[in-house]
C-alpha cells in the first residue's frame, strides 16, 4: 500500500491510497477460499466447488468488500493509530477505483480539530431573566387550569367572541381563479379564540360570525416561502363557549385526582411549582444566551466530516421518532440539505465546548460520581449509592451520568466567566404552554 496526504483546507485532509493488484492477490484468494467453504452447488460436495466457479459467481462482490475493508484498515493504520492528527467526525470515502484482479486507488477525506483561539469572556455581558411569581401571574395560571377543565356549551346562534371555541373547514382557493384547489382542504381545524398562537388573520375573519357562515381568509406565505398570500374559504362548522368550573375546594380535589382537597393548599403547591419552573427557565435561557454569544464571538473552520456526523444523528432521530422507519416519500437528501446549517452550528458548538472544557481543565472525578449516586439513592428507600452505581455500570449508563455531570460543571463555569446582569422577565406568556390549545394545524398556527 502506498499512501499520500493532501491538505484540502486547514481542517480537511485527503488520504490517497494506492495498491497494486499483486499486493491484494493473497487477501483476495483467501476471501475466495472462505467463500468456497460456504458455497453449495449441485454436482459438488459442500465446500468443494472449484475456485474458478466461486470466483465467477462471487468474485465481484468479494472484490468490492475487500477494497472497502483494505481502505478503512489503511486509514486507521495511517491516520487514527499513529495519532498524528486529531480526527473528528465521520471519514468519507470520496473515491474508489478497483476491479477484480486490478489495481486499487482510493481517497478518504477526513476532518481534523482546528486550532481555536478562545475569547476572554470576562467582559462579555449576558442577561439572565427571572420570572417573578406574583399574585397576578398565579391567577393567570389558575385561569389556564379552569379553562382546561371547562365544559363546552354549543352556541350555534350566537356571534363568536373571544371566549368561544371554533371548528373550521378550510378550503384553499386558486390565486388566479378563486376556484377550490383539489387536495388542499383541511377539515376540523379547531381552536379557541383567545389562543395566543392563533393567527390574527383567522381571529379577525371569524370574530362576530356565527356557525354555518363562510368567509374568505388571506394568510401570509408559510415561513421561509415567498409569494402571494394564501387564500382560503373558511366554513364555520361548530361554535361553543367555555363554562368555567367554580374555583373552590371541589375544583382542587378534581384536578389533583383527590390528592389535595383544599383550594388554598393547591394554590400554595401551584405557586411552588411555578417558582421551580421559573428557576429552571432562568437557567435554561442563561445557558442558551451564553451558547449563542460564544458562537458569535468565534469564527472557526468546521470540518464537513463533523457536520455530516450531526446530519446522520438528525436522520436517526427521525427514524426513532417514527418507529424505526422514515415517513412515506421521505427525501433523505433534501432533509440533509435543509438541516445542514443547523448541523454546522451543532458541530461548531461541539468544538468550542470541548476547547473551553480543556482550557478550564474540567473533569468528572470518581468522588463526583459517588456523590451523585449517593444523592440519587437517597430518594429511594432500601438502596445504597454503591449498589445504584453498580447497576448503572452493568446496564452501560455510567457514561451518561458522567456526561451529564460534566455538562453541569461546564455551564456553571461559564456562568462564572461571563458578566451576568439579572433582569426581571415581564413576558409571562413564555412560562407555560396553554393547556386549552388543541393539536397544531399547518393552516391555523404559525410554523
Amino acid at each position: 500500500m502506498q499512501t499520500n496526504i493532501h491538505s484540502i483546507s486547514e481542517v480537511t485532509l485527503d488520504l490517497e491510497i494506492e495498491a497494486a493488484a499483486e499486493d491484494l492477490a493473497s487477501d483476495f484468494n483467501a476471501a475466495l477460499r472462505r467463500q468456497r467453504a460456504r458455497t453449495e452447488m449441485k454436482g459438488f460436495r459442500p465446500g468443494k466447488v472449484p475456485l474458478h466457479l466461486v470466483k465467477r459467481i462471487h468474485g465481484e462482490e468479494l472484490a468490492s468488500l475487500l477494497a472497502h475493508n483494505k481502505v478503512m484498515e489503511t486509514f486507521h493504520a495511517e491516520i487514527v493509530d499513529k495519532g498524528e492528527y486529531d480526527v473528528i467526525g465521520r471519514p468519507m470515502l470520496t473515491s474508489l477505483e478497483y476491479e477484480m484482479d486490478g489495481d486499487l486507488r482510493a481517497v478518504v477525506r477526513f476532518g481534523i480539530r482546528p486550532d481555536i483561539a478562545l475569547k476572554d469572556l470576562s467582559r462579555e455581558k449576558i442577561l439572565r431573566f427571572q420570572r417573578e411569581v406574583t399574585d397576578e401571574y398565579l391567577a393567570e395560571n389558575i385561569m389556564r387550569y379552569r379553562k382546561a377543565h371547562a365544559t363546552l356549551v354549543p352556541l350555534e346562534d350566537e356571534a363568536i367572541t373571544e371566549d368561544f371555541q371554533v371548528v373550521l373547514d378550510m378550503q384553499r382557493l386558486d390565486d388566479a381563479t378563486g376556484a377550490p384547489v383539489i387536495g388542499e382542504k383541511e377539515e376540523g381545524v379547531t381552536f379557541f379564540m383567545d389562543q395566543r398562537s392563533l393567527l390574527k388573520e383567522i381571529r379577525e375573519a371569524v370574530l362576530g360570525k356565527r356557525a354555518g357562515e363562510t368567509c374568505v381568509v388571506e394568510l401570509p406565505p408559510e415561513e421561509g416561502a415567498e409569494g402571494p398570500a394564501r387564500r382560503y374559504e373558511a366554513t364555520i362548522r361548530e361554535t361553543s363557549r367555555r363554562d368555567l368550573p367554580d374555583l373552590d375546594d371541589a375544583f382542587a380535589e378534581e384536578i389533583t385526582n383527590g390528592r389535595i382537597a383544599s383550594l388554598d393548599e393547591w394554590k400554595d403547591e401551584l405557586r411552588e411549582e411555578l417558582v421551580e419552573r421559573a428557576n429552571e427557565r432562568k437557567q435554561r435561557l442563561l445557558a442558551e444566551n451564553m451558547v449563542e454569544r460564544i458562537l458569535e464571538l468565534h469564527d472557526i473552520p468546521v470540518p464537513e466530516s463533523a457536520v455530516e456526523l450531526h446530519l446522520d444523528d438528525f436522520l436517526d432521530s427521525v427514524k426513532r421518532n417514527r418507529g424505526g422507519k422514515f415517513p412515506e416519500h421521505f427525501d433523505v437528501q433534501a432533509f440533509r440539505e435543509s438541516q445542514r446549517e443547523l448541523a454546522a452550528r451543532h458541530a461548531k458548538w461541539d468544538l468550542l465546548r470541548d476547547a473551553y472544557i480543556e482550557q478550564e481543565q474540567l473533569e468528572v472525578t470518581e468522588d463526583d460520581l459517588d456523590d451523585w449516586f449517593d444523592q440519587a439513592a437517597a430518594e429511594h428507600e432500601g438502596i445504597s449509592g454503591e449498589a445504584l452505581r453498580r447497576y448503572y455500570e452493568r446496564i452501560g449508563d455510567i457514561e451518561k451520568v458522567r456526561g451529564s455531570l460534566l455538562h453541569q460543571k461546564f455551564f456553571a463555569r461559564l456562568a462564572e466567566m461571563f458578566e451576568i446582569e439579572d433582569r426581571v422577565e415581564d413576558d409571562a406568556n413564555e412560562q407555560a404552554v396553554d393547556p386549552t390549545s388543541p393539536g397544531r394545524s399547518r393552516i391555523l398556527l404559525p410554523t
